[in-house]
C-alpha cells in the first residue's frame, strides 16, 4: 500500500469514527485529542496567581514565613484577589514542594504561614 492510499484510508476511518462518536454524544475525535498547551508543557501560564507567588518566592519574599493575608497585601496592587484564593494557591504550591509550610504567631494566635 502506498502513502496516498494509506492517507486516504486513514481519513475515511477518521470520518467514520467522528460520525459514530456524534451519534453517542461525544465530540470530534480530533478536538478531544488535542493537548492543552499549559497542561502538557508543565509550565504555569504567565499571569496566573501561582506564577506571581513564585515570582515573589524568587525575589526572596518568603525568606521569612508569610501568611496568606501578607501575600495578598503584597500582590494587591498588581493582582487583586480574595485571601481564600491565595490560601489555596499557597497550599497547592506546598503540595508541589515549591513552598514549605511553617507557622507564625499573629495577634497571639498561631497561623499557617509559608516560607522558602
Amino acid at each position: 500500500m502506498n502513502r496516498a492510499n494509506l492517507v486516504s484510508s486513514l481519513r475515511q476511518i477518521q470520518v467514520l469514527a467522528n460520525d459514530c462518536l456524534k451519534e453517542v454524544g461525544e465530540s470530534d475525535v480530533a478536538s478531544s485529542r488535542t493537548p492543552k498547551s499549559s497542561a502538557t508543557s508543565g509550565e504555569v501560564p504567565r499571569n496566573t496567581l501561582p506564577k506571581r507567588i513564585l515570582e515573589l518566592r524568587n525575589k526572596e519574599f518568603f525568606k521569612v514565613p508569610r501568611t496568606a493575608r501578607e501575600v495578598q497585601e503584597k500582590l494587591q496592587s498588581s493582582y487583586p484577589c480574595d485571601v481564600d484564593r491565595i490560601a489555596m494557591a499557597l497550599l497547592r504550591l506546598n503540595e508541589r514542594k515549591e513552598l514549605r509550610k511553617a507557622s507564625k504567631v499573629v495577634d497571639g494566635k498561631k497561623q499557617v504561614a509559608y516560607a522558602w
